[in-house]
Parts: structure tokens; C-alpha cells; sequence
């Protein structure tokens, strides 16, 4: 199932996003990598129309000059969400794409049917996990099988502008308290997935999560890191379409390859 991409005017400028799939509507918040077609995207999107917007200043956009902050950004998907879809969609979000959903939620509830954060960022103690500047090591911390890693297509400045956009939106802090002190309101059913292997995001941080948001499971996916998507691209696809569709009901059968805690 192959994305198109599209851009929409908003209030505070052009916004691009990819679609793919039909059923019902789920708003994709991507990683610092910016958007990327994985194979788990594709197969969600064979049970759900899947959209994906490319947070400004990502993938080569301009970035929007009143959008500067973790805070502006739920805003502005929420902006994107009335405007593109128009009803109340589940949400998945990958690390900064985590972070940014867990703040969506947190303000905008009334859009949000169920929520999957996969290995959030923003919730991590200062010096432990994060990316890393050396290429080995940042392999090391995001993938456990590095063989399924699909060809880089972005050029290398691309790549470049996406990392240094996170500090543009976050300051480059680790851990968002503002945020942490109000996770208790998030009401939407939540999905927390966590790399046993992940050297970007601690296990702390999956664990601050589930004693917050009141209705919340984690699962730790076994021999995969930061990017589940990547590792375990078959059991992340299946176990959040299950999630998706059936609610609490999914842990009657969730799987073999995870834990839930």
C-alpha cells in the first residue's frame, strides 16, 4: 500500500502530509528521521486510511513561524486533524513523534480514539539514552537488526536538518516535566511499546509512562530496538492493528514475541 504525499494550507502555513489506505482514519506523528514508508506503516494501511504529517522543518519543508514549540506543534496537528479528516482519530506516535502525540492527547482529547506510543521520546533522564553523533553507535541505539533498514533515499543535509530541528521544538531538553505532570490526563486506552533493545529511550521512561496515564498497557517487544517498526515490522503492525481494533479485548491474544507489564 504506497503513500502519496499532499500538502494542506493552515493558519500558520503549508503543511505537508502523506495518506495511504482505506478504514477508519489514524494520524501517523513520525520519529526525528522525518517520515518514513515502513513496512508496518504499509500493512496498517491495509486496515486503516493512515495519515502522516510532516512536522514543518522535516523532509525538506519550511518551518511555520509561530510553530516553535512541542506544545505549538499539537496545536497545529490538531489544526490538520479538523481540517484534512474532520472526526476523531486513533493516534500513533514513534519518539519525537511520541512525544508529540503524548502532548496532542494531553490537549486536545476530544480528537483522539486510542492512543500507541512507540519508544516516546521526552521522558528520559538527562544523560541517559538519546540519539548519539557517532553513526556506529547511533546504529547501535535504533536498530537491532540493522539488515532491515531499507536503503537511505534523504540526502545526507536532509538527515542533518531533521536531527537539528528537534532542539528548534524541544530546546534539546530530555525530559519534558511540563508534560510529565499531566499525563494523568490523558483518557484515551494506551498502547506503550518498548525495544527491549533500545538504546536511544530507557526503560524507565515506558515505566513513568504506565504508572501515569491511567489507561495504559506496555508491552516490550523483544529483539527489537528503538525502531520496532524496523526490527518487527510483522508483530508491531499485527499487535497495533489488534490494539486498534479491539480495544482492551487485544490482550486476550497478543502475541508471542512481546510482554505486557
Amino acid at each position: 500500500m504506497s503513500f502519496k504525499e499532499n500538502t494542506v494550507a493552515l493558519s500558520s502555513g503549508e503543511l505537508a502530509y502523506h495518506v495511504a489506505g482505506d478504514g477508519p482514519p489514524v494520524i501517523h506523528m513520525h520519529a526525528a528521521s522525518g517520515f518514513r514508508a515502513t513496512a508496518a506503516l504499509e500493512a496498517l494501511a491495509r486496515s486503516f486510511r493512515i495519515y502522516a504529517p510532516v512536522t514543518p522543518g522535516f523532509d525538506g519543508t519550511a518551518t511555520h513561524d509561530s510553530v516553535a514549540s512541542m506544545e505549538a506543534l499539537a496545536r497545529l496537528e490538531a489544526e490538520f486533524a479538523d481540517t484534512v479528516i474532520g472526526e476523531t482519530t486513533d493516534v500513533i506516535g514513534h519518539s519525537f513523534g511520541g512525544w508529540r502525540a503524548a502532548w496532542y492527547t494531553v490537549l486536545h482529547p476530544q480528537k483522539v480514539g486510542q492512543l500507541v506510543l512507540e519508544c516516546p521520546a521526552g521522558f528520559r533522564e538527562e544523560g541517559i539514552g538519546g540519539l548519539s553523533s557517532d553513526p556506529a553507535e547511533l546504529q547501535r541505539r535504533l536498530y537491532s537488526h540493522p539488515e532491515k533498514v531499507p536503503p537511505e533515499t534523504k540526502p545526507e543535509s536532509m538527515v542533518t536538518r531533521n536531527r537539528e530541528m528537534l532542539a528548534h521544538y524541544h530546546g534539546g531538553k530530555a525530559m519534558d516535566e511540563a508534560l510529565a505532570a499531566r499525563l494523568g490526563e490523558i483518557e484515551a486506552l494506551t498502547l506503550i511499546l518498548h525495544g527491549t533493545k533500545d538504546g536511544a529511550i530507557p526503560i524507565s521512561s515506558p515505566r513513568l509512562l504506565k504508572s501515569c496515564i491511567p489507561r495504559a498497557f506496555l508491552i516490550y517487544v523483544y529483539d527489537a530496538a528503538h525502531a520496532i517498526e524496523v526490527d518487527q515490522p510483522e508483530y508491531f503492525a499485527g499487535l497495533v492493528e489488534d490494539f486498534l481494533t479491539r480495544g482492551e479485548a487485544f490482550l486476550v491474544n497478543p502475541g508471542t514475541d512481546g510482554r505486557t507489564a
